[in-house]
């Protein structure tokens, strides 16, 4: 190899992490709070650590992201929250009235956990027609990422989830797993890149907590990852002489 080429590529490398973390990974990471006891001092913590390292997005309740995006103006951090969350159960007129609240708030990316006893009742036509409903309202406002949460749902209906909300125009897939011990790992995201195709953003949420973590389900076709300890996960990384 052209000595010169070595030279080059050793240089992006030891530029890439010059600032202590990997710059790339953490372009990816939506730094995530959505918890009942988060306080307006967590949030601005969260604020000033998304903007240090350049993520993707803080993942914020409701309640909170007015505050972030008055924040994070003009910083290139986005603003991201749930709604119908965590099981989806609310009216579809309640989610959307929430989903355009959030918009209205600052909200560019929201996360939209589906009615997951309508899934386990079978009733996928039903699941179809409330993401259409919710599609039309905020399309072209907000990325929308339907959640498919592995603790909840069987393999079989995780796929049709899966399938309804490609179907339905939905941004990203979203593959958490809030009740699952093992988390998201890198197979998940490799199945359902497999699913979805690869035109669908895919976001994994749950149990990322290291770096190798992080760049296994990035490299398995995952998009983005929900994280809280984001910080810990892109500063991870090891470089030997």
């Amino acid at each position: 190899m052209d000595i010169s080429v070595i030279e080059r590529v050793a240089k992006e490398v030891v530029q890439e992490f010059s600032e202590g973390f990997d710059k790339k990974l953490a372009a990816k990471m939506e730094h995530s709070m959505i918890r009942p006891d988060a306080t307006p001092a967590m949030v601005k913590q969260f604020c000033e650590e998304a903007i240090k390292y350049g993520f993707r997005n803080v993942s914020l309740p409701p309640c909170f992201v007015d505050m972030a995006a008055s924040f994070l103006r003009e910083t290139g951090v986005r603003v991201s929250t749930a709604v119908g969350f965590p099981m989806g159960i609310s009216t579809t007129r309640i989610k959307i009235a929430e989903a355009l609240d959030a918009i209205q708030n600052g909200a560019a990316e929201i996360d939209l956990p589906v009615n997951i006893g309508m899934v386990k009742a079978k009733e996928y036509k039903s699941i179809k027609a409330e993401l259409d409903e919710i599609l039309a309202a905020v399309k072209g406002k907000a990325v929308l990422k339907v959640v498919v949460d592995l603790g909840a749902l069987n393999e079989e209906e995780s796929i049709k989830v899966a399938t309804i909300a490609k179907l339905a125009g939905a941004d990203f897939l979203k593959i958490a797993a809030t009740t699952r011990p093992k988390g998201v790992n890198a197979e998940d995201m490799a199945f359902f890149r497999q699913v979805v195709g690869q035109e669908m953003g895919l976001k994994a949420d749950g149990g990322i907590k290291d770096y190798k973590s992080a760049i296994s389900v990035i490299e398995a076709g995952g998009t983005t990852i929900g994280a809280s300890g984001s910080v810990k996960i892109v500063t991870g990384f090891v470089i030997t002489d």
